[in-house]
């Protein structure tokens, strides 16, 4: 289910439910000429002549059509007054009292509209009653069930929402793809979404469905095996491709795949998709340099700008790639290219003010970048870390220091402990130095910039391991 609108969006919502007219024309068909005056067309100038008194007709019983179009009736003008409750509420009584699915159908999308999930289920059961064919219906509860973490009715549903789907079984996995939404129990999607992925073992979109719920379920390493399973089944569909480099990215970055692995899986990805060369040379570079192996990841960014020239992102990755290797000028010159495209963004601003500081070329111009990218986010810790590394080359030491500590306490990261600690080295505070630096080595130990710089002050890092 699509995440539910705000609250001040629902005048919209309902407007765009449109007017029930339609509904009431099927309900007072054949009712013109029930009235006192008789049936209509037999009006005459004539005035009628007095008749002898007779018995007193039996009064009139209102039969359940007559009650559901009262509600109707009821339900339009609270719905033009705004009065959406009482509108539901009207929808609701009808729905009970008419064969037409139409009335149901209204009542599920107005307790949608009102974010009222308990309505909602009732009304959709009503719809499935009375139109046991329609997909959608079962659709709905199966995902209302998934939000109230029932996973074997959300399994019964959303398995009869895919047998009745109009179409393919993996056009229903599509639908239910773009309804997932992020409340509920994860965990309980998942698991429901790979059950009903079980019964569909040919079907690539179902494996991706499950990928898309693991991604939410924090499960990175389910996430690659059912992408994986999807883009095998549909090697050239490129929504397959994009799902699994997502999983490959974010598997990697959680460490739930070896570093090999990963890159084979790229590479399988880009022989039999080569539309998506430039955005898995992005992907590749990343992971080759968190690894470390930046001259790897230079070439990475720099094939898929083969096929993606000026692409801003994979030349901010080899700027950076480049600033790592110690390549200067050819970083500066990528950074550059991204900030003409980008002149505001904050992280192109911090990237190439911190290059220039960590170069000591031009302070007063990484003073200006790094203060912009502060105005735009003034509590972000990569970038406070930049101003601190500036201070710091700029001998202002204790207001470095002050930087950095704020920096480091929002994010322990290991790159912004080696600078802390080395600070605090400068200032004599060499076993507060230790201390953190220990503390960032047990955030990465295997960071280039923290192993340079306990190469330098000659710290071994053994007795923490």
């Amino acid at each position: 289910m699509p995440p539910l609108p705000p609250s001040r969006a629902r005048p919209a919502r309902c407007r765009r439910l449109g007017p029930p007219a339609l509904l009431l024309g099927g309900l007072l068909a054949g009712c013109a000429g029930l009235g006192p005056g008789g049936p209509a067309g037999g009006g005459t100038d004539t005035p009628a002549r007095p008749e002898a008194a007779g018995p007193e007709p039996p009064p009139w019983e209102r039969t359940d059509r007559d009650r559901a179009i009262q509600h109707l009736l009821a339900a339009e003008i609270a719905a033009r007054r705004g009065q959406l409750d009482r509108a539901l509420e009207a929808y609701l009584a009808a729905m009970a009292l008419t064969p037409d699915q139409r009335v149901a159908e209204r009542a599920v999308e107005l307790s949608l509209v009102l974010e009222d999930e308990g309505r909602a289920r009732a009304a959709a059961q009503r719809w499935r009653e009375l139109a046991p064919e329609r997909a959608e219906a079962y659709q709905l509860l199966g995902l209302l069930a998934l939000r109230r973490g029932d996973g074997e009715a959300a399994r019964q549903a959303l398995g009869q929402a895919v047998e009745r789907w109009p179409g393919t079984p993996g056009q229903a996995f599509l639908q239910l793809i773009g309804l997932l939404g992020p409340s509920g129990d994860p965990e309980v999607a998942l698991r429901t979404l790979s059950d009903l992925a079980e019964a569909y073992p040919e079907v690539s979109e179902a494996h991706r469905a499950v990928a898309v719920a693991a991604e939410r379920a924090d499960g990175p390493a389910r996430a690659l095996a059912a992408a994986e399973r999807a883009f095998r089944l549909a090697p050239s569909d490129r929504e397959a491709g994009k799902t699994l480099l997502r999983a490959v990215s974010r598997a990697r970055r959680a460490d739930a795949v070896a570093l090999e692995a990963a890159l084979a899986t790229l590479q399988r990805l880009r022989e039999a998709q080569p539309e998506l060369r430039p955005q898995a040379a992005l992907v590749e570079g990343e992971i080759l340099r968190r690894a470390g192996r930046l001259a790897e990841a230079e070439a990475a960014y720099g094939r898929g700008l083969a096929e993606a020239p000026g692409d801003v992102e994979l030349l901010y990755g080899r700027g950076l790639a480049r600033a790592g290797r110690g390549e200067v000028d050819g970083a500066l010159a990528d950074l550059r290219r991204v900030l003409e495209a980008e002149p505001d963004a904050a992280y192109v601003l911090n990237a190439l003010g911190y290059t220039l500081a960590d170069s000591g070329r031009d302070l007063d111009r990484a003073r200006e970048l790094i203060g912009r990218a502060l105005e735009a986010e003034p509590d972000n810790p990569a970038f406070l870390d930049s101003q601190g590394w500036l201070l710091y080359r700029e001998g202002r030491l204790a207001e470095a220091r002050e930087r950095l500590e704020r920096a480091f306490e929002q994010q322990p990261h290991a790159e912004i402990g080696a600078h802390l600690g080395e600070v605090l080295w400068e200032l004599g505070e060499r076993e507060r130095a230790r201390a953190v630096w220990q503390r960032a080595y047990e955030q990465g130990p295997e960071h280039r910039v923290l192993r340079e710089t306990l190469e330098r002050y000659g710290v071994e890092p053994d007795a923490w391991q």
